[in-house]
């Protein structure tokens, strides 16, 4: 999804998207509601499931018809099957393009090119394999990803927007050093809390992000010239915001101000907006109401707040 944003002509276009993927997003919740429920009512009227993780399969293979019951496998497979190779094909472009090429062979050939990544698809299916012999449980390995890998790539992911100072090692030394921290604490300290598994990832990876950042060469100033006028963050950016003029500085901060607003609406919106559709599946059509009501009422402030500001980007160049 991030790609997408990326390549989004201008702001208008990277919002709609945004919201079109939100709004996408919501119909996940009322499937996963409804796989819960019918779980639910299996364990009462047959025996309990006791262990979580059946639950999909005993609904699907139980409770289904045939027919959509199909439908559902050819779904979930195709879904896994996506998220698989895409994983394993982007890990085959950072070694390819950012390492291979850039550090180790730069001038190498497109057949060199091809069976690197050949090899490292491969290599990344086997250490993945490897990894799995010692996973009992999907929600062991899903805690260690979100909240310490996740964690560990956090702060990277979010300084490079913020901080003008951040530069490429920095953001190398931070995701590196998050990732060496999970793999620690899932190797010597597994009993860890994921608040605590949390907290350790994400402290040596700013750690990493600083050390990274501060003894190496800050980037070169044009290029976060170009990057602040494109992007127009909020944050320490202070001795790049200099070079815009001081109306069309004035017009940056009232947009950075705008976006900071709404961003209080557009966090809980998204969340009702997933607990209604759930309420639907639920039939509790009273906490629907309310939902309702709140989604009608949040999507006001962002309307104001941000979605009728969508068509009026500021431009870094006028004078």
């Amino acid at each position: 999804m991030l790609q997408r944003y990326m390549a989004a002509k201008n702001d208008r276009e990277c919002g709609l998207l945004s919201l079109f993927w939100t709004f996408l997003l919501s119909f996940r919740w009322p499937f996963i509601a409804a796989i819960a429920i019918m779980g639910v009512s299996y364990g009462v009227t047959h025996q309990g499931i006791s262990d979580p993780e059946r639950v999909l399969p005993i609904v699907i293979s139980q409770i289904l018809p045939v027919g959509i019951k199909g439908l559902l496998v050819a779904g979930l497979m195709a879904a896994a099957m996506s998220t698989f190779d895409s994983t394993v094909n982007a890990g085959a472009a950072y070694w390819v393009k950012d390492i291979y090429q850039a550090y180790l062979k730069p001038g190498a050939t497109p057949r060199q090119l091809v069976v690197q990544s050949r090899i490292s698809s491969i290599l990344i299916v086997l250490i993945g394999l490897f990894f799995a012999l010692f996973v009992k449980h999907i929600n062991e390995i899903w805690g260690w990803i979100t909240m310490s890998i996740g964690a560990g790539m956090l702060i990277p992911m979010l300084a490079r927007w913020y901080w003008w100072r951040m530069n490429g090692y920095g953001f190398a030394w931070g995701i590196v050093a998050g990732m060496v921290a999970a793999v620690i604490q899932k190797l010597f300290f597994p009993e860890w809390p994921e608040y605590f598994s949390f907290s350790f990832a994400a402290g040596i990876s700013l750690a990493g992000v600083i050390l990274g950042t501060y003894l190496t060469k800050p980037t070169e100033k044009k290029y976060l010239e170009n990057f602040y006028k494109k992007t127009r963050p909020f944050g320490f950016w202070g001795p790049i915001r200099t070079i815009l003029p001081a109306q069309v500085l004035a017009k940056v901060n009232a947009e950075n101000r705008r976006d900071i607003i709404a961003t209080f609406f557009a966090v809980p919106w998204q969340i009702v907006l997933f607990l209604t559709m759930m309420m639907i599946v639920m039939q509790r059509w009273d906490n629907f109401a309310w939902l309702l009501a709140a989604l009608v009422g949040l999507s006001v402030g962002l309307y104001f707040t941000w979605f009728r500001h969508l068509s009026t980007e500021v431009k870094v160049d006028e004078k």
